[in-house]
């Protein structure tokens, strides 16, 4: 970490307005991206992010020393808005423990030529349960367990989102 942040962080336990907005400078894009992802729209996001700065600058102090403060800031974004997603109500299925993976079907991934524009716009129109597996394994790198830890949801569901989620991606980027 570079001793600017460090001197953002320290202004910022002390309350100082200055050091607030530093921070703010230094990380609202970021953190705005990774809201966007998952709650699929800018306005929403927006707020998401805004409430995360709200967050941090509330709860700097359980910040540690010597943990990677970028990634603890980006922890409480992906919360906050998994937290508005979460008011939209997204539809979760729940699995039996003994559910098969589905067949494949629709198109192939190596026949589909994409870029990313066309996957960010084709994430867009993901339902909302879809997108947010979808942002938090490719975008974010949380893993399966960690996903259904956040979501409040079993594994082989995680698993099976994950595969109808991408599948449906691709279905939308074949048809466009």
């Amino acid at each position: 970490m570079n001793e600017t942040t460090v001197q953002l962080i320290k202004g910022c336990r002390e309350g100082k307005r200055s050091a607030q907005l530093g921070l703010y400078k230094q990380f609202a894009q970021r953190l705005y991206i990774a809201c966007l992802r998952i709650v699929g729209n800018s306005g929403e996001a927006e707020e998401a992010m805004q409430d995360s700065f709200l967050k941090i600058f509330t709860h700097i102090d359980q910040y540690k020393e010597g943990q990677c403060f970028e990634a603890w800031i980006h922890r409480i974004a992906v919360h906050t808005a998994i937290d508005y997603v979460r008011r939209q109500t997204p539809e979760w299925e729940e699995l039996s423990d003994n559910y098969a993976d589905p067949e494949p079907d629709g198109p192939n991934e190596e026949e589909i030529a994409y870029s990313v524009k066309q996957v960010k716009e084709a994430t867009g129109k993901l339902p909302a349960g879809y997108r947010i597996i979808l942002s938090l394994y490719l975008f974010e790198g949380y893993d399966m367990e960690e996903i259904a830890s956040i979501l409040n949801i079993q594994p082989p569901s995680v698993r099976s989102q994950y595969l109808r989620a991408k599948r449906k991606l691709l279905d939308i980027i074949a048809a466009n």
